[in-house]
């Protein structure tokens, strides 16, 4: 039985089950990434769920393991920002933390999503039959675009498809990925931003 299938029966059911370890990629910050996969220790017991990352030192808990996970990485960030600005005051010195922080964490830059959101909506202007432009950036390194379009446009996607792939030939290695719709009903916009 695999872990996933435990941790479902361990929610419908509320029994606890054995710690065992998961990795994880993604920090679930714009402006932060991790450089590399990092081990945490799950645990659940009943219906609460722990998450310790034992490198430095952290616990989180959620109701369930996106919650816990969730959470970890909000201490995790806030570590490293503590982290930073410590180095800052102290003129460049570093604790073995804050080295070993900086071992496991990149800053993104998310001004450049904000040109990449600029120059998109200029270049959409041209379209009159593009209705509205969502965007989730979801990880620091890419992002999901939704286009809406009007019904008579069916023929010029090739056209906007190469807007498309000359924004992300320019923003390197940003990728974003692109769909286009006649309509937003019945879309989970949650996490998007309208930017046109």
């Amino acid at each position: 039985m695999s872990v996933e299938q435990l941790e479902t029966i361990g929610m419908e059911t509320g029994i606890s089950q054995p710690a065992h370890i998961r990795w994880i990629q993604n920090i679930r910050h714009p402006s932060y990434q991790l450089r590399q996969a990092i081990p945490i220790v799950v645990e659940r017991e009943g219906e609460v769920v722990t998450v310790h990352y034992d490198d430095l030192n952290l616990t989180a808990v959620g109701d369930n393991l996106q919650t816990a996970i969730s959470a970890l990485c909000g201490e995790i960030v806030a570590n490293y920002e503590d982290a930073q600005n410590s180095t800052d005051r102290e003129g460049g010195l570093q604790t073995q933390e804050q080295a070993f922080l900086k071992q496991i964490i990149d800053e993104t830059r998310p001004e450049d999503w904000e040109e990449i959101k600029q120059l998109y909506a200029e270049k959409l202007k041209a379209y009159p039959y593009v209705n509205k432009g969502y965007i989730n950036i979801s990880a620091p390194e890419y992002a999901d675009v939704i286009i809406i379009l009007s019904d008579e446009s069916a023929d010029r996607i090739a056209q906007l498809a190469q807007i498309d792939l000359e924004i992300n030939l320019k923003f390197r290695p940003l990728y974003f990925y692109v769909e286009y719709k006649s309509s937003e009903d019945y879309l989970g916009l949650k996490n998007f931003v309208r930017f046109y």
